[in-house]
């Protein structure tokens, strides 16, 4: 009789062990479930970043120096400021972002040749794209159009 208690015990001890750990299971489960609801999204929002920093450069006349270098300059002032320019657009980036800009003259709706920057990097599919226009270049009405495509590489 005796052995037909304890076996009945620990058969109850057993049961009541994977009640514990079964109640334990769904309320962590619960708890996870809970902070992934109430845990805002980590969206990039690098396209607000590079429209601030495209409207500090036209601040402080960089896209108008950008403009005319690129439409009459030599060579060498050209590649200057392109890098100026592209240290300034992966400043706003994160360390996996890339773009490609180029700029249309609204006057005659053709691309300027030189202004290409990383025109050699294919898009992928997700890709962002961000317009920017001026409309005076150096005190003078005369309509431009910075397009970029952004993306983050590895996403």
């Amino acid at each position: 009789m005796k052995s037909l208690a304890k076996n009945k015990k620990g058969q109850l001890f057993i049961i009541e062990a994977f009640i514990a750990v079964s109640v334990m299971i769904i309320m962590v489960t619960a708890l996870y479930e809970v902070q992934l609801a109430t845990q805002p999204s980590s969206e990039p929002n690098f396209q607000e970043d590079i429209y601030n920093t495209l409207k500090l450069l036209d601040q402080n006349n960089i896209l108008d120096e950008y403009i005319d270098t690129v439409e009459g300059g030599i060579a060498g002032e050209i590649l200057a400021i392109k890098n100026r320019i592209r240290q300034s657009i992966y400043g706003a980036l994160p360390d996996n972002g890339e773009f490609q800009l180029f700029v249309e003259s609204m006057n005659s709706s053709n691309i300027i040749s030189n202004s290409w920057i990383n025109r050699a990097l294919i898009l992928p599919k997700e890709t962002v794209g961000i317009d920017y226009l001026v409309t005076e270049v150096n005190g003078e009405f005369e309509s431009y159009i910075f397009h970029f495509q952004v993306w983050l590489k590895g996403v």
